[in-house]
Parts: C-alpha cells; sequence; structure tokens
C-alpha cells in the first residue's frame, strides 16, 4: 500500500469547456502513480481535440454510450487501480496534492474502505459559491441524506465488485453505490480538507432534470429502506443547516496552490453565503438558473 495505483474515472460528453481544467487538475497531482480513464460519449465539441492533445496520461475512448453510469462502468471496467476515484467533466480536484492526502489516509486507515472528503461547490467560472462540509462520520445519516460528494470519495477497489454503478438510475448513482457499500459492512473515513470542486453549471443535472432525480430517490427508498420521505425532512433541513456552520471553518483554510483555474475572486462573499444568506437571495447563476 506504500504506492498504489489510483484509477480516476471521467465520463464526459459535450463538456469540453471544462474538460481541460478537468484533466489539469489530475495531471498536475504530486501523487503520480495515477492513470486517469476518460470515456467521451462522442462529443461534437473541443473534447475530442483535448483528449488527443492529453497524451499517455490520460486513457480514452470517444464513443457513444448509454448514459453517464454506463460510461463510468465502461471506465471502471479497464481500470487497474486499488483506489477508485470519480470525477466528472466538469468537475476537478482542489488542490494538487488531493490524490496524494487520500492515499496517505488509506495507508493510515487500513479498516477503511471508503474515503472522503469536503468539496467546494462553483459556479461556471470556478468562484466557490459554498463549502460542502462532510461530517467526520459521513455514513451515520446515510440512510437519510447523502453526506458525501462525490468528486471528493475514493473507494478501495476491493470492495466494490464487478461493476460499479446502477445503469438504471440517472441521477442518484453515487448515492447508491455509497448505500451499496454501506450495507454491505463497508467502513467510511473522512479527511477533513476540500479535495474537490463541484461545479454547479447550468447544464449538470440538477438544473434539468430534477424530475429523474426524485423518481431514482423513491426507488432507493424502496431498495434500502431508507429515511428519504417528506417524513424526515426537517432531519435533512437541521443537517444542511450543520453543513453551512461546519464549513465555514474551512474557509480561512483555502488558499493556494489550486489544481483547478481559480478566478481571482474565489471567495468574494463566500463567507455571507456559508452562514447568512438563504438561497433564494443568492445570484441566479449560484442557484443554477
Amino acid at each position: 500500500m506504500n504506492s498504489p495505483l489510483v484509477s480516476i474515472l471521467t465520463p464526459s460528453f459535450n463538456q469540453g469547456r471544462w474538460l481541460a481544467d478537468n484533466l489539469h487538475s489530475v495531471a498536475c497531482q504530486t501523487y503520480k502513480r495515477i492513470e486517469h480513464i476518460v470515456m467521451d460519449g462522442g462529443s461534437t465539441d473541443e473534447s475530442v481535440e483535448l483528449l488527443s492533445a492529453a497524451g499517455e496520461s490520460v486513457i480514452w475512448r470517444s464513443e457513444p454510450d448509454e448514459g453517464q453510469a454506463h460510461a463510468l462502468n465502461k471506465a471502471f471496467e479497464l481500470a487497474q487501480g486499488e483506489i477508485i476515484g470519480w470525477i466528472n467533466s466538469d468537475d476537478a480536484y482542489f488542490t494538487p496534492r488531493a490524490i496524494e492526502q487520500v492515499v496517505e489516509y488509506f495507508a493510515a486507515h487500513s479498516d477503511v474502505d471508503v474515503a472522503c472528503g469536503h468539496c467546494a461547490q462553483t459556479t461556471a467560472d470556478g468562484r466557490i459559491i459554498q463549502v460542502l462540509w462532510t461530517p467526520p462520520r459521513p455514513a451515520e445519516l446515510l440512510t437519510a441524506v447523502n453526506t458525501l460528494s462525490q468528486p471528493a470519495t475514493f473507494v478501495r477497489r476491493r470492495v466494490i465488485g464487478e461493476v460499479l454503478l446502477d445503469q438504471s438510475l440517472h441521477f442518484t448513482m453515487d448515492y447508491d453505490l455509497w448505500l451499496r457499500l454501506h450495507f454491505a459492512g463497508a467502513r467510511f473515513g473522512r479527511l477533513g480538507q476540500i479535495l474537490a470542486i463541484d461545479r454547479h453549471q447550468l447544464e449538470r443535472k440538477s438544473s434539468t432534470i430534477l424530475d429523474v432525480h426524485q423518481a431514482d430517490l423513491t426507488t432507493l427508498a424502496a431498495r434500502y429502506d431508507t429515511r428519504l420521505g417528506p417524513q424526515w425532512e426537517s432531519l435533512r433541513t437541521r443537517y444542511y443547516v450543520w453543513q453551512r456552520i461546519a464549513g465555514a471553518a474551512q474557509i480561512p483554510r483555502i488558499r493556494p496552490p489550486f489544481a483547478f483555474a481559480a478566478p481571482s475572486d474565489l471567495t468574494r462573499g463566500l463567507l455571507a453565503r456559508q452562514l447568512i444568506t438563504r438561497k433564494s437571495k443568492w445570484p441566479a447563476e449560484m442557484r443554477g438558473l
């Protein structure tokens, strides 16, 4: 476990605007035993040119697929790493040491199967909207709320099985994976660092197919007997309030070097958004409108 291979899986489709940032955030990592596998769904923008220019540092294909989960399952089939990370093409790692920190954490915690960190949600151009804090024991509330940020989560391959994701789900594939691992007995741990960015841009699914999200949650509720119904909404609300408060403690730690293209106004207004203002009062681009 001194220097395990880490496989980073990226599904991509017409996300060339952000793909270069994604590729750079992996290529600049201080930990070098990384294979970056990108499954592109046949993009018609500049994505293929960017992937072609990436050289041998990226394993990639560009061909039609059946959606995001299918693309990730294809990438997982190729992956050789002992540690698996998943970062979408419009997201990126936060600092050049993110994966090094994850490998060190796994080495120090041999009983942990799933390691996650905090995540910075950003606007399309990279300004931080809010810090998505993850609790120290992320599995405790997992049946009521998705406490893990997908781009900031890494899993030991040994606990995944043959298939990574359920392709019948189109929104909550990551949540289904965490629940599946949790009920199979996997142990979850948390790093106390921001590991990745989650880019809140208008083309992302949380802005375009909310009805699919609700349908997927209904499926998960039946599959895992979760606490996802409206009667548990107050519990989720309390969690989100606490997430905001605890996330504020991470703000003073936000400093370069960054692995993504950070704008000069990276944290402008962040403390107020984190602690004071309601989302309904945020600018439209921060609400995905």
